[in-house]
């Protein structure tokens, strides 16, 4: 059968699916399956400009061209492999500055990775010798163009002319690991499915996000704050440490840690998620906004736009190359 992820496209994708797709993206332990994913759903999440789902090329080449004028250091029209090797040193600096920073100064830290970007560049690594079609031992914006098509034909497997959570493939094994997607596509509709008739309406769609919004807001204004949310995040931390302390052990405290973890689980990339999510950028969540986002990532999995979100369509399949 097929195999799915959820595409978290904001934090508030995160409060609808917190403790059901999170989990996907949030531990370590899950392994590198799920980083693969994580890393494919950030990128379309990042290119996506018009926050539609999905990546079209000409978002993907526009995306090329920012990253050409970050790495033509000198403005010469030109990038070189030293103009390359400084970019990713800078990327390098800055992710270990995220690790050496105090929890309380990290996502300052991060901020500073991301408005240093981009560091990642069509053409540039393994890729370099084949992308420097004239061989003169420099990129040109045309030949980074000429890669970042390619690259977007390879990553468009379904061939519709976008990338989004439908092209995801499972790191690049070409296996099938389908029993495993179902059972948490199942578990998923389980959950959301309160009329138990084997789909989900937008109505329960729409009130499950409602549930878990309230969750989130703590202090019952009506408002998601990012404190609240990094709150949650850390409320996570705390109950992972909790199951690895027991994990080794059996019994009721190993079980009781493990669901304390499951029910406080919540996306590691929240923080990110919740600026994308705050559209009038006023440093909160409203309900409204919540709808929204819940109403956006209802008609992307409806993909055959019955009115209904199926098992199948949680759930997606990875085409062998």
């Amino acid at each position: 059968m097929a195999k799915k992820e959820l595409l978290l496209g904001a934090v508030a994708a995160s409060l609808i699916f917190s403790g059901i797709a999170a989990p996907a993206f949030a531990a370590k332990h899950e392994g590198k399956h799920d980083k693969h994913h994580a890393r494919h759903i950030a990128m379309i999440e990042r290119l996506d400009t018009d926050k539609d789902g999905k990546v079209t090329l000409a978002e993907f080449k526009a995306n090329a061209a920012n990253a050409f004028k970050a790495f033509d250091a000198n403005g010469d029209g030109q990038v070189t492999k030293d103009e390359i090797k400084a970019r990713h040193a800078a990327f390098k600096d800055a992710r270990k500055a995220i690790r050496a920073a105090a929890d309380t100064d990290k996502d300052k830290a991060r901020e500073t990775l991301r408005a240093g970007g981009p560091y990642m560049l069509p053409g540039a690594g393994k890729m370099f010798d084949r992308a420097d079609t004239d061989k003169n031992g420099t990129l040109s914006e045309a030949e980074v163009m000429a890669a970042a098509e390619t690259i977007f034909q390879r990553r468009d497997t379904n061939k519709d002319g976008a990338i989004d959570v439908a092209d995801v493939r499972a790191g690049g094994k070409g296996k099938w690991h389908g029993k495993k997607s179902e059972e948490r596509a199942q578990r998923m509709l389980e959950r959301v499915d309160t009329d138990k008739d084997g789909k989900i309406s937008q109505a329960e769609m729409l009130a499950y996000a409602t549930a878990n919004f309230e969750r989130f807001d703590t202090d019952k204004n009506g408002e998601v704050t990012k404190a609240e949310v990094d709150a949650k995040r850390e409320a996570f931390r705390d109950a992972r440490k909790a199951f690895r302390a027991v994990k080794a052990t059996d019994g009721e405290a190993k079980d009781a840690a493990r669901q304390a973890m499951r029910d406080a689980r919540i996306d590691r990339m929240g923080a990110r998620m919740f600026e994308r999510a705050d559209t009038d950028k006023n440093g909160v969540l409203t309900k409204a906004e919540m709808e929204t986002a819940a109403a956006a990532l209802f008609k992307q999995r409806d993909r055959n736009g019955d009115g209904f979100i199926t098992a199948d369509e949680m759930v997606m399949k990875h085409h062998k190359k």
